[in-house]
């Protein structure tokens, strides 16, 4: 009986392309510098549109901000970063 190399390429076509899912991934993920903890609206909560605004207000268009730290599930705190 004469076995098909097949199953052997499929294994190692889908593991390189996993590999190079990874990679890119990584790649994608820059470090930020100079994180900032800006306040947050009148409630105490967090609204990633007004962080966001907030953000590029004082940082620039580049800068990116997320909503963060919950208490009952709400997001409490706003933080902005320059890619670096």
């Amino acid at each position: 009986m004469r076995k098909t190399p097949q199953p052997s390429f499929t294994v190692l076509t889908i593991f390189i392309i996993l590999v190079l899912g990874i990679i890119a991934n990584a790649q994608e993920k820059r470090k930020y510098c100079d994180e900032q903890q800006l306040p947050v609206n009148k409630n105490g909560l967090c609204v990633d549109s007004e962080c966001q605004a907030k953000c590029r207000e004082k940082r620039g268009a580049k800068a990116k901000s997320t909503c963060f730290g919950s208490k009952d599930r709400k997001p409490m705190n706003c933080i902005c970063a320059i890619p670096c």
